[in-house]
């Protein structure tokens, strides 16, 4: 299984440097007059050094696997898993898509949140559902009241 993440982590970081390659034919400019390539080039720089940390991890994940035995769960609930999360993952995305302008910015973004929280981690309730509230809060006050964005309102109206 570490193998994919090797790979996968060798595909972020080839699509990072192949970013940047790109972006620098747009024109990088500089710091305080950023060109077309400017944020590409970031990006592309983020991508590949996560990458990175990617590869690295799993390689040191690996040493130490091989010093302390092999601890895994049954391979079977493990590609069960591996296979469910991605596509519910999928579709809450789709869901949040759907229903944005029905049921608002506010109350979407909380309960997608809430149950991104829990595929990714089972937890008890009560700290998904105080990160899901304190993030559609923090981004409802930053893109709506700070930044002065336009954003559904939903059933709550406001």
């Amino acid at each position: 299984m570490k193998k994919y993440f090797l790979a996968d982590g060798l595909i972020w970081v080839l699509l990072g440097i192949g970013i940047c390659l790109g972006s620098v034919q747009l024109k990088l400019g500089d710091f305080h007059t950023p060109g077309a390539g400017f944020l590409p080039f970031l990006a592309g720089v983020s991508l590949a050094i996560f990458g990175l940390i990617l590869m690295l991890s799993t390689l040191i994940s690996q040493a130490s696997e091989g010093k302390d035995g092999d601890h895994r769960e049954d391979p079977t609930k493990q590609h069960r898993k591996n296979f469910l999360n991605p596509v519910l993952t999928v579709a809450v995305l789709l869901g949040y898509i759907l229903l944005l302008d029905t049921l608002g910015f506010l109350l979407t973004t909380f309960v997608s949140l809430l149950l991104l929280f829990k595929l990714s981690e089972p937890k008890r309730w009560i700290t998904p559902v105080m990160l899901s509230a304190v993030t559609a809060v923090l981004s409802y006050l930053v893109f709506s009241v700070w930044l002065q964005g336009q954003l559904p309102k939903g059933l709550l109206k406001f």
